[in-house]
């Protein structure tokens, strides 16, 4: 089963359990892929995040069960997962507009989201530099920040921007000056969606402290800081650069919906980098392996 194929799984297994609990085991057993990957890959191909998505689509169908069947409105907004009627209306208003109750007292406008199904579009609409680096083990040093991985788009830019205030940065740069290897500049890296550890992940603000190579001295890790060990891994390396967060957003999109459908690698699931230079220069490191025939 291929990149696309799986992707579409998915979707055909969140459309038949809107209205019972959604699993991020098996959405990772389908994919092959992190939980927090996945819906990152989910919000650059589809300009909506994972969560809104199956949102949408509960609401889209709360109002046909409203349409066309007699059910109380309460067992409808317990149907699709609402504690609550109050609940159920904040949400139903905030999407649809009108309330769940106007639906059957009169004619109103109702809004839809349906069924995504995503297919291989070639655009080539720019060029992609990239490198695919067997890259050995190596040691990340940093800040590491728990965050909710629904939440994690909104709350990591937050962290970069309070970096800067309290004293974290300062301190990564101290460090820096004693490091220079590979995966290079400061680095973000989302650790999150490993098994049995869905609703949260890790965040990392640091850098590369050892490569395990001949002849690489280790800088020692400061104690308020924590590391983080990469295994041994295939890398496809990205230039991303250019005004953020812009330039990275655009690598992503391209990734995940023209160079991963078309390139004979998957993903693996291993964290992904995001490498912050000098002068709007980045790299995105995202761990590959070859697909099985």
């Amino acid at each position: 089963m291929n990149w696309v194929e799986r992707i579409n799984e998915t979707i055909n297994y969140i459309e038949d359990n809107l209205d019972k609990d959604i699993s991020y085991d098996t959405i990772e057993k389908i994919t092959l892929c992190s939980i927090y990957n996945f819906q990152r890959m989910f919000s650059y191909i589809a300009n909506k995040s994972l969560s809104e998505y199956i949102r949408s689509r509960k609401l889209t169908l709360a109002a046909f069960d409203i349409l066309n069947s007699k059910d109380h409105i309460l067992d409808i907004a317990l149907k699709y997962g609402y504690t609550s009627h109050d609940a159920f209306t904040r949400a139903f208003h905030k999407f649809h507009g009108v309330l769940p109750s106007k639906v059957r007292t009169g004619t109103v406008m109702l809004k839809t989201c349906p069924k995504i199904s995503f297919q291989i579009t070639i655009k080539g609409e720019s060029d992609m530099n990239y490198m695919i680096e067997h890259w050995p083990a190596f040691t990340i040093s940093g800040f590491k920040k728990r965050v909710k991985t629904d939440e994690a788009f909104h709350v990591i830019p937050q962290i970069w921007d309070t970096s800067g205030k309290d004293g974290t940065m300062e301190r990564l740069f101290e460090l820096i000056m004693k490091a220079d290897m590979r995966p290079s500049g400061l680095l973000g890296v989302s650790v999150g969606g490993e098994w049995g550890e869905k609703e949260e992940m890790n965040y990392y603000l640091g850098l590369t402290t050892h490569v395990d190579v001949d002849n690489c001295e280790k800088v020692m890790t400061p104690n308020e800081m924590n590391e983080l060990q990469l295994p041994k891994a295939t890398w496809a390396i990205f230039e991303a650069n250019g005004p953020l967060p812009e330039s990275v957003q655009k690598v992503y999109k391209q990734f995940y919906t023209e160079w991963l459908p078309s390139s004979g690698y998957e993903l693996d699931n291993l964290p992904v980098i995001e490498c912050y230079l000098q002068d709007q220069k980045q790299e995105v490191w995202i761990a590959v392996k070859k697909k099985n025939h």
